[in-house]
């Protein structure tokens, strides 16, 4: 399977240089070759004497795809985020009046400060990303925050987290009691609202400058939906 996936990523290649780039014996190449070529997984390309991944491959990619949640294509964009900044990336979900944690990535030294754990939920003004899925839900200027029934503080915090919103394309909140910072944004799909949320350390710090965090967070948005919308992988299917 490993020569499929070398066709897949480099293009057709020969016998030959499958070998050499898979440091493998040429007779043993062409042998494994032939049993792929003999159930559909690799086919001569219209190139002399090379090969490409057959009919067989592309048929298992696309039931793969196909069966893929969300999930599993966020996770490794969220690792990466969290590792990069040392963080803790969270993927989230609008249940009721509470977020819902679908997938959670520490960063290299980082614990799980604020006891994020998948299946767990709170209450959607408590950070950044249950502000994205707020804000998502219902629109600010359809109903001003004041009125929507929050205690004063959970207000405040809202309307701080809005309007950092509308200068950089994040929700932010500070979480001092973990010393982390939160920034949200939301993840739109074909069928549903989600929300990536990204906790770096020193939440006490309300003129940090969190550029880069933002910056690589909406590129991380960007990238699970282009996914996503590429391989029509859906949050959930349509009942």
């Amino acid at each position: 399977m490993e020569l499929v996936r070398r066709l897949s990523d480099e293009g057709p290649m020969t016998s030959e240089e499958l070998a050499q780039s898979l440091s493998l014996r040429s007779d043993t190449t062409a042998k494994l070759l032939k049993t792929l070529e003999m159930h559909g997984f690799v086919e001569p390309a219209r190139f002399a004497k090379r090969f490409q991944p057959g009919r067989m491959a592309g048929t298992l990619s696309e039931k793969f795809l196909g069966d893929t949640p969300v999930t599993d294509i966020a996770r490794p964009v969220l690792q990466a985020l969290a590792d990069q900044h040392d963080g803790i990336g969270t993927l989230v979900v609008a249940d009721r009046d509470e977020a819902l944690l679908l997938v959670t990535c520490s960063g290299p030294t980082r614990q799980n400060a604020h006891e994020c754990h998948v299946g767990s939920t709170y209450s959607l003004p408590f950070t950044a990303g249950g502000h994205a899925l707020l804000f998502t839900m219902h629109n600010a200027a359809d109903e001003p925050i004041a009125e929507r029934g929050y205690n004063e503080v959970e207000t405040r915090a809202l309307e701080e987290s809005f309007a950092f919103f509308c200068a950089s394309g994040c929700f932010r909140t500070p979480l001092p009691e973990c010393d982390l910072l939160l920034l949200g944004a939301p993840l739109h799909l074909s069928n549903a609202v989600l929300a990536l949320e990204l906790a770096i350390p020193d939440g006490s710090g309300a003129s940090r400058d969190t550029t880069a965090a933002v910056k690589d967070l909406l590129s991380a948005v960007e990238l699970i939906q282009r996914k996503c919308s590429t391989l029509g992988v859906r949050y959930l299917e349509d009942s």
